[in-house]
This record gives C-alpha cells, structure tokens and sequence, in this order.
C-alpha cells in the first residue's frame, strides 16, 4: 500500500489505520477481486486526504475507507452492505476501533449505511466520506458528476476536463 500519513501542523491521526486495513483485507474473499477490494479503499483514503478541510475527522474518512465495501456479498447491486459494514462497526468497536470515540463512531455507521442511498447530509466528514469512494468511479468507467458531489471541492475537482488524467496520476505515484 502506499502510505496515507494524514498531518496538519504537528497533529497526526490517532487511528491505526493500517490495522483496520489489515483486519477488512484479510476478511476480503479472494474471489470478489479488487473491484470493492483493498485497491478501492486505498483510493478512498488517498482521495479522502485530498479532500480533506478544516472541522472533518481524519479518523472517521480513513476508518470510512477501509469499511465502507468491506462487507460486500458481490460487485454488483449489493444495497444492503452498508448496513452490514455498519454492524460490522458494532462488533468491532471495542478491538480494532477502539481508538475511535462516541461520536466517531456514530458518524462512521452513519457514513457506512448511506453511502450508496444519499448524496450528501450537511456533516462535512460525512461528506467527504461520500465524496472520496465517488472520485474512484473511474475505476469502473464512470465518470463522476459534479452534480452528484457532496462537497464543493468534490464538484470542482471531477468537474475539471483533466479529471482522468488526475486520476491516473494519482494512482500511479499513490500520493
């Protein structure tokens, strides 16, 4: 994986985010491939850092990455994996998540649960969460629409003509 070290000024995340990634990769059926898989939330937590601002959880976006799909029954129509991730929070909340407060997890479960169902909810965490695993549609040949954005930079980004290019830049230095 290449490295998501998340810092403004001396403040860095308190959340282990390579144990969460650990504990949803070796969950991963081999046989779903990358399509939902680690590759995708790798994006999602490199994109989430992009989008990024002032008064968002850092802990919450990158926890949001390495659970949102991770309980996928298949690549295609699965409307109820984001109640299932949400569960998954439950039993994990006092091991892998621990870290994470009340609140955190609150806004993870309500991340997790929505993400495919809404586009936006005014919580700029929430947001950002949305906005991060929709900027890696490329993936599957979708271009993003900035109407469908929950954040004004999400908007602005996938808006911009060289959206693809910035895309594949992205994936291949994994910064």
């Amino acid at each position: 994986m290449k490295n998501v070290i998340w810092e403004i000024g001396n403040k860095r995340i308190s959340f282990d985010y390579e144990k969460i990634r650990c504990y949803s990769a070796s969950r991963w059926p081999k046989d779903m491939g990358i399509t939902h898989g680690v590759e995708h939330w790798d994006r999602v937590a490199r994109f989430g850092r992009i989008l990024y601002q002032e008064g968002a959880d850092k802990d919450v976006i990158l926890a949001f990455a390495y659970l949102h799909d991770s309980e996928r029954r298949d690549n295609a129509m699965d409307i109820e994996h984001g109640k299932r991730a949400s569960l998954l929070i439950d039993r994990i909340r006092e091991t892998e998540l621990k870290a994470l407060n009340d609140e955190q997890i609150a806004k993870l479960k309500r991340a997790c649960e929505l993400h495919t169902i809404e586009h936006r909810t005014g919580d700029i965490t929430i947001d950002i969460c949305f906005d991060a695993d929709r900027m890696d549609l490329l993936r599957v040949g979708i271009i993003p629409d900035p109407k469908r954005m929950a954040t004004k930079l999400g908007a602005e980004l996938v808006a911009d003509p060289n959206y693809e290019d910035f895309y594949r830049e992205l994936n291949e230095t994994g910064k």
